[in-house]
């Protein structure tokens, strides 16, 4: 069993001493700690008592280094809360414990220490006032501790009642879970490069597995692995891991960033909570600035608040926000965060991250949607993402990205698959779209078929690029939209063939004053055999609109009646024919261009890209400024 246990309390009230009293280590490990005789960064210590591994994770109680504090303690199991018996509660032990309470830490022990320091009456008041601070926490209840770090005493009685309440912590979840790793230290060893820590807070890792640090992205591996400081070849969640990346420079390397496998996870700038405010904190205004801390990174942000009614958020209540960073965080649905005022720095409240790569949503946002986004159930998070996606739905690369799941925890979980979802395709690639925009995607191919056809009464069917731009499905991936288009097919809304679509069982065929007029132009082309009428001429000697004199042509031309040899050449079809026969008597002859004017008696203006049109259709072959034919 294998837990992490982060102190919290004021500064100088003996974290330090104590976790040194409990596992032998000293965690302040800087000079200047050293000199100041105050923890100013996180430390780190470890304890083993047969199948129990504690990883102590020892914290700053200076208000000047809280954001080190929350830096440690966001994948905590249980939290040690150290209040001095010679100085009782002050203001950072009300501040650490709010934190814990934000973050739901789920359990914990408070350690009275000092104790050797003060009288039975003064220990027994400061148990009290202890007492009154927990009520209603998650410290409600659990042990309090009388401890002295110089004497040892209540040190055994601190470990028993940290192993009670460890045994009954829920485990960090490990299987069906993406690897995560919040960095909170960087350094480099000699020999080795560089190593990077945190407290591994969902998945497992194995010695030599492909790495990505985010949000930059950096591509490496896990070249060696260390687990509470002793060499593993697997490091799981709920354990202090140490990891040796390879060829990643040390400059490369911050608190705050994500390590995770690649293509699992991806850095958002924007994100959607339920926000909580502090019962002492002062009201929140929108669009206020604040400093957003979530596992080891600090971020900048505003806060935009979406409920109904929202324009403030008052202490002690909540509030759906959504927060836009100043940098991306690395984040999934479920994640604990903190907020602090922006100046001078202060806790105010915290949260719960809804989901990360929500586009803006407006004020007003129906707060039953963002009420399922927070409480429901795995099958109707999806159905709901699966709406708002549209068209182009949710992918299991995107679900995955959103909730940390992996790909086969996501697709036990979709089994059977939702109703009301179209299922498509297969693993990472498996696209789920709602009933709805299916529908939608009918109704509206309907409509833009109907406009086309009513604005080209002469086009023998749609272009398919125009088509697919109209609905919206140009920019999706081409299996969706081979999908949708066999719906519409299935449907008898719209028939592909090629590059053109088509409405099944419209006629092809002009009808009405269209179809005499393409009658009427199509003789006048056979009569007119290798001297066709010009379009300039069909305008001035029908009476018809001009553009519907082009468009009968152009449906001529597509339907194969007329074929057009150049701008404003075409030539009948029976005509070619017939000038493709006349060359059969000179076959394998070379002759030039004066032999075809005088065969066919006609001009060079015809002539030409009538011969152009035979070397294309392999009658004719040029040979130089002559043409053999074949």
């Amino acid at each position: 069993m294998r837990r992490i246990v982060g102190t919290a309390g004021h500064i100088d009230h003996g974290k330090t001493s104590l976790v040194r009293a409990l596992t032998g280590i000293d965690t302040d490990r800087l000079p200047e700690e050293k000199r100041r005789g105050i923890t100013i960064d996180l430390g780190f210590a470890s304890w083993i008592d047969g199948d129990l591994q504690v990883g102590f994770i020892d914290v700053p109680g200076h208000e000047r280094f809280v954001r080190n504090m929350l830096a440690g303690v966001g994948g905590i199991d249980a939290a040690l809360l150290v209040v001095a018996a010679d100085e009782s509660i002050k203001p950072q032990t009300r501040e650490h414990l709010a934190i814990c309470r934000l973050l739901r830490i789920p359990t914990g022990v408070v350690a009275l220490t000092k104790a050797d320091l003060v009288e039975r009456e003064i220990l027994d008041l400061v148990r009290l006032e202890i007492e009154e601070l927990v009520r209603g926490s998650f410290l409600e209840g659990k042990p309090v501790i009388a401890t002295s770090a110089a004497t040892s005493a209540g040190v055994s009685e601190l470990k028993e009642a940290l192993r009670r309440e460890l045994s009954g912590a829920a485990p960090k979840p490990v299987e069906g879970r993406v690897f995560r790793l919040p960095i909170d230290r960087a350094f480099t060893m000699r020999g080795f490069g560089s190593v990077v820590t945190g407290t591994t807070v969902s998945g497992a890792i194995g010695e030599g597995e492909e790495l990505e640090v985010l949000p930059e992205r950096i591509r490496t591996r896990a070249r060696h692995i260390q687990v509470h400081g002793t060499p593993r070849e697997r490091a799981s969640a709920g354990e202090r891991t140490s990891i040796n990346l390879a060829d990643v420079p040390l400059e490369a390397l911050r608190r705050g960033q994500h390590l995770v496998p690649p293509f699992t996870l991806r850095p958002s700038s924007v994100v959607t909570v339920e926000l909580e405010l502090l019962g002492d904190a002062p009201v929140l205004e929108d669009q206020t600035r604040i400093r957003f801390h979530h596992f080891s990174a600090e971020l900048l942000g505003k806060v935009r608040l979406i409920g109904r009614t929202a324009d403030r958020v008052r202490p002690g209540s909540r509030a759906w926000a959504q927060i836009r960073l100043e940098a991306p965080v690395v984040a999934v649905a479920g994640d604990r965060f903190v907020i602090r005022r922006y100046s001078p720095a202060a806790t105010i409240g915290g949260g719960v991250i809804l989901d990360p790569h929500l586009p803006k949503l407006a004020r007003g946002t129906r707060e039953e949607m963002l009420e399922l986004l927070r409480g429901g159930s795995a099958a109707e998070r999806v159905t709901l993402l699966a709406r708002l996606a549209g068209v182009e739905g949710i992918s299991l690369t995107e679900l995955q990205a959103r909730s940390g799941s992996t790909i086969a925890a996501l697709e036990r979980q979709l089994d059977p698959v939702p109703p009301g979802l179209l299922d498509l395709g297969r693993g990472a690639g498996r696209r789920l779209i709602h009933e709805d925009a299916v529908r939608d995607v009918r109704r509206r191919a309907m409509e833009v078929i109907e406009a086309f056809f009513r604005e080209n009464r002469t086009a023998l069917g749609m272009p398919k690029g125009a088509f697919l731009q109209r609905l919206g499905l140009a920019r999706i991936d081409a299996a969706t939209t081979a999908v949708l288009l066999e719906e519409l097919a299935r449907e008898g809304i719209a028939a592909i063939e090629g590059d053109r679509v088509h409405v099944p069982g419209r006629s092809r065929e002009l009808g009405g004053a269209e179809g005499d007029l393409a009658r009427m132009i199509e003789a006048r082309f056979r009569d007119a055999g290798l001297a066709p009428p010009s379009l300039s001429e069909l305008r001035r000697s029908i009476p018809q609109r001009p553009k519907t004199i082009e468009g009968v042509v152009g449906y001529l031309a597509r339907s194969g009646v007329l074929v057009r040899l150049a701008e404003n050449v075409y030539l009948h079809r029976d005509v070619i024919e017939s000038a493709k026969a006349k060359l059969a008597s000179h076959r394998e002859r070379t002759v030039d261009v004066a032999f075809f004017k005088d065969l066919y008696g006609i001009s060079r203006k015809i002539v030409i890209p009538l011969l152009e049109h035979f070397d294309r259709a392999g009658i004719t072959k040029r040979v130089g400024d002559h043409r053999r034919i074949v």
